[in-house]
């Protein structure tokens, strides 16, 4: 009886990290992602750093998406781990953008959100996601 219990308080823990980050995600992203390549170049000229020819509007398109996608995939589930990768991936390039900015306290925020990220890797979305209920409704 009390591994069931430990085990809820577990998944509902997992839970209650998935869609908190998600919603915040999909707050800082959508808005951006919708007014226009101005806001994706704003976003693109962050990671300056790491490449030479690519446009500063590609780039920013590609970041905001995986944001919007990570977020989605938080909220549900779907394609948990794939989007946990790519979100440790997108904090530790932010990581090394602060690093390399001077500033203090958000290196390590984003390095923070990388180990997060790859911890959700490791554990997976919960029983309490979208995707696991429909695949055992299914199954």
């Amino acid at each position: 009886m009390l591994f069931k219990s430990q085990e809820r308080t577990i998944h509902f823990g997992l839970l209650l990290m998935r869609l908190g980050i998600g919603s915040v995600l999909l707050y800082q992203a959508v808005p951006k992602m919708v007014k226009g390549s101005a806001r994706w170049a704003a976003v693109g000229a962050d990671f300056r750093f790491l490449y030479a020819q690519l446009p500063v509007e590609a780039v920013g398109l590609a970041v905001l998406l995986i944001m919007v996608l990570g977020g989605l995939c938080m909220l549900s589930g779907y394609f948990f781990r794939l989007a946990s990768f790519f979100l440790a991936l997108l904090s530790g390039l932010y990581f090394m953008r602060f690093m390399k900015s001077g500033y203090i306290t958000l290196p390590l925020y984003a390095a923070q959100m990388a180990f997060v990220f790859a911890g959700f890797i490791y554990c997976g979305p919960g029983r309490y996601a979208v995707a696991v209920k429909l695949e055992k409704k299914g199954g």
